[in-house]
């Protein structure tokens, strides 16, 4: 009788600790840090450009988009890209690895436009390009 009363007291105590232990929840770490790294390369350079290097026939109004090996620090963009001959201003902005930017009015047929990003545009991991890299377009 006395190894049944044992029995039942170390089964409630058991199930009551099991009961009281926490569920695990996501770290803050997990939350805020992880999402923020984008790094997919241990340089930083151009990935793609759309238009592509050298393409032709590119719209009067296009919509640049200029892919980064890293995630981009936005304010190292700060008159850090160029385009010449001049362009229209270009608007726009970067969004974790990508650079969009959009001429505010046409650009002129028959041109070839080359954009080029400055040396000192930075990744988040503190990288920069080291170079003045550059790419052309030619418009219809």
């Amino acid at each position: 009788m006395v190894m049944w009363k044992t029995v039942r007291v170390l089964s409630v105590l058991v199930l009551f600790h099991l009961h009281c232990v926490p569920k695990p929840s996501p770290s803050i770490l997990g939350v805020f840090i992880l999402p923020l790294v984008t790094q997919t390369s241990a340089t930083f350079t151009i990935e793609s450009t759309v238009p592509s290097n050298g393409a032709t026939g590119v719209s009067l109004t296009p919509t640049i988009t200029i892919v980064m090996t890293q995630a981009i620090e936005p304010t190292s963009l700060n008159t850090n890209i160029s385009c010449s001959p001049s362009c229209p201003s270009l608007t726009g902005g970067s969004s974790n690895r990508t650079i969009t930017l959009t001429p505010t009015t046409a650009l002129t047929s028959g041109v070839t436009y080359t954009i080029t990003l400055n040396q000192n545009i930075q990744s988040t991991f503190g990288l920069t390009l080291g170079t003045n890299t550059s790419f052309s377009f030619t418009t219809l």
